[in-house]
């Protein structure tokens, strides 16, 4: 961890809300190789992250369930970390996601790595090996070990709500707890990817306790209505929530624009925009309730099939499909850009007509 990263770390840690990047795209991870089981594209991948901080993404997440992370080996995720961290993303910070089922000490192992790599902040979630009914106090005592640890190393630390992954979702009550006991004052952020606005996002952003965190938005049909909330949960009116979003992989340009009417307080127009990307979600969704396939617009976007699947061409259609349907030219040029982001994907040609036309 460099000088400089270490003085950034200690203005996060003293204010989360100013301090904490806005927008975090949720990093796909380029596949190559063939079933039963597909290997990291080491070299896509660099060039996928590269091609984000060009345009100028602030941060990626590196581990996420957008692309596939969760069913990586610990092995594989050091070596997507690591992968990562050799790429030349200038002032893009990364930001690793643990898996508190694979032990204590496998994640300290990884901690040890992202900070060698310079990842100023760690992300953990409910381990998936939890009870699906377990209280707040077996929540904050299964993640406890992970906050200090980290914590002890000096990394920034972030927890994540994603019930479709952990088999129950983290409660504005466990983070109170877990901010009470040993590291917790690292503790600067909550991601947030549940269906249920009302019973996940506006609790967090409510919750006394937690005053002082960005709240991350996941669940992305609900982003316009989450960044008209933040300022309103501030007392000094700035901007609580944040973003953290696969989506945003495949949105990159449409999200940028979102995020420019945010913060010029154009709320008119930051929901107009947001419909033009929540059926592109929604034509990744087989299920309403769970969240969208995003390893489909992966595919699309030519960085290569998922790690224990195969993406159809009746699920690129219906993409497409979405894509076409956007009324607004220049939402569907943003969002066609956006897709053909690497240039050399499989329907580059077809992008390139949708937004040259």
């Amino acid at each position: 961890m460099s000088k400089q990263d270490l003085l950034w770390i200690k203005k996060l840690l003293n204010n989360p809300i100013d301090f904490y990047p806005q927008a975090t795209v949720a990093a796909f991870d380029p596949t190559c190789g063939n079933l039963p089981r597909r290997q990291l594209d080491e070299r896509r991948t660099q060039l996928f992250l590269e091609r984000l901080a060009q345009a100028g993404t602030q941060a990626a997440l590196i581990a996420s369930s957008t692309g596939q992370g969760h069913l990586r080996t610990v092995a594989e995720l050091e070596s997507w970390f690591l992968c990562a961290a050799a790429a030349e993303t200038g002032s893009m910070r990364l930001i690793g996601l643990l898996r508190p089922e694979d032990g204590v000490d496998a994640c300290e192992n990884l901690m040890d790595v992202l900070y060698g790599s310079g990842y100023p902040i760690v992300f953990f979630r409910p381990g998936n090996d939890l009870s699906a009914d377990a209280d707040t106090m077996q929540v904050a005592d299964s993640l406890s070990p992970f906050v200090e640890a980290a914590a002890k190393r000096g990394l920034a630390i972030g927890l994540y709500s994603i019930s479709d992954v952990s088999g129950l979702a983290l409660t504005p009550e466990a983070v109170a707890e877990l901010m009470q006991r040993p590291g917790g004052d690292h503790i600067v952020a909550v991601k947030v990817t549940e269906a249920d606005y009302e019973a996940s996002t506006a609790g967090f952003l409510t919750h006394t306790r937690l005053k002082n965190l960005k709240i991350v938005q996941g669940w992305d049909p609900f982003l316009s209505r989450a960044l008209q909330d933040g300022p309103r949960f501030d007392k000094l009116a700035r901007q609580r929530v944040g973003i953290t979003s696969g989506m945003m992989s495949l949105a990159l340009y449409q999200y940028d624009y979102m995020l420019q009417q945010a913060q010029a307080g154009n709320w008119a127009e930051l929901e107009r925009a947001q419909k033009a990307v929540t059926p592109l979600f929604s034509a990744m969704q087989d299920d309403p309730e769970h969240f969208a396939d995003l390893q489909r617009a992966k595919y699309l976007m030519g960085l290569g099939q998922p790690i224990l699947g195969r993406v159809t061409a009746v699920e690129v259609e219906r993409l497409f499909e979405a894509l076409n349907k956007v009324e607004n030219r220049e939402d569907r040029v943003r969002l066609s850009r956006s897709l053909d982001l690497m240039s050399d994907g499989p329907y580059h040609q077809r992008l390139l007509q949708l937004y040259q036309s």
